[in-house]
């Protein structure tokens, strides 16, 4: 298997896991350190086959040049070249596919010389083999060191009749104007990018929703990644609380003006919540099995009015009359029947 089927496979496997990542936070909840080390994992799985590249392998044999390395792979027959040259100094200029480390790089690069053109090498050799091929096609690339590089260099020239100029003054100034135009269109995708996954940041960090219900028998609660159904008979005492400590997110939605899904603090341990982060309200139901869901409206006084007409639906009225501020309820209930 080649570096770049190695690549490409990790890419795949990585955006594999990074989607189970999220299926999971959604639908599991799984805690936020999983989802953060899964994340990690799945970024880190994308550079391992980077470290096992080999590097540019080039070689002339039986008529043809090879040249193998990270998203190159060529077999050019010799009598397919038409000019040949050997450099001491080279700019590699753009990558525009392919592979780039510190100081070498493989792939489908543009510079204001060649246009669009491929490399395959490193720029610590201070060596380069510039070659025309089938046409128009160019190829620059240096293997191993500058002695490794000349061996094969000679090794061309003995095997073809090319030499001279690789590309002519006319050919290079068009190469120019098409490597501004693309390298105008780099800037632009980048900004482009830029532009949208801030947008994309910001819309998440404002949404969210928080949409509280009853119907015939329970308590509807939809927010952003969090949905609960409780039937009232299920319920076993509610509070209105202003003193409550959400503690930490375990998995869920942490916007600008949302809090929803998993949460865990000191007092109720694992627990649901879906409140406007504003708003200083909150509701508790306690169920029979033990679970905990906090939750609020849009501002205090519909969760207030919200509290009463529960109260209403479940037949019950508060042990105490609230105190100097309407979130000091006492909390429990006791019914009426």
């Amino acid at each position: 298997m080649n570096d770049s089927s190695k690549f490409w496979i990790a890419v795949a496997m990585s955006t594999a896991l990074i989607l189970l990542d999220v299926a999971l936070i959604i639908v599991s909840a799984i805690p936020m350190w999983l989802f953060w080390v899964i994340l990690i994992a799945s970024i880190v799985l994308v550079f391992i086959p980077v470290l096992s590249f080999k590097g540019t392998q080039a070689s002339v044999s039986n008529g043809h040049l090879r040249i193998k390395a990270p998203f190159v792979d060529l077999d050019i027959p010799l009598s397919s070249i038409q000019a040949l040259e050997c450099r001491t100094t080279f700019d590699i200029g753009l990558r525009m596919y392919g592979y780039g480390g510190i100081s070498s790089g493989s792939g489908d690069f543009t510079n204001k010389e060649f246009g669009a053109y491929t490399f395959a090498g490193s720029k610590k050799i201070p060596l380069f083999i510039i070659v025309r091929h089938s046409g128009k096609k160019i190829l620059a690339f240096n293997v191993g060191d500058e002695a490794k590089t000349m061996s094969v260099y000679r090794a061309l020239s003995e095997g073809t009749n090319a030499g001279g100029t690789v590309v002519s003054a006319e050919e290079s100034r068009k190469a120019a104007m098409g490597h501004r135009s693309m390298r105008n269109v780099m800037i632009a995708i980048t900004a482009i990018c830029i532009v949208v996954v801030v947008a994309i940041v910001a819309v998440v960090m404002v949404s969210g929703h928080v949409d509280v219900r009853m119907d015939e028998d329970s308590l509807e609660i939809d927010a952003t990644m969090m949905h609960e159904d409780i039937p009232f008979d299920e319920i076993s005492r509610i509070e209105l609380r202003d003193d409550v400590d959400y503690g930490m997110r375990t998995g869920g939605f942490g916007g600008m003006d949302i809090s929803s899904g998993n949460f865990r603090n000191d007092e109720f341990g694992d627990y649901r919540l879906a409140i406007h982060n504003d708003v200083d309200l909150c509701i508790v139901v306690h169920t029979t099995d033990g679970d905990t869901v906090v939750f609020n409206l849009g501002d205090s006084e519909s969760t207030e009015s919200f509290y009463q007409d529960l109260l209403d639906r479940l037949e019950t009225e508060p042990i105490s009359t609230p105190a100097a501020h309407p979130g000091a309820w006492n909390p429990g209930w006791r019914s009426t029947s």
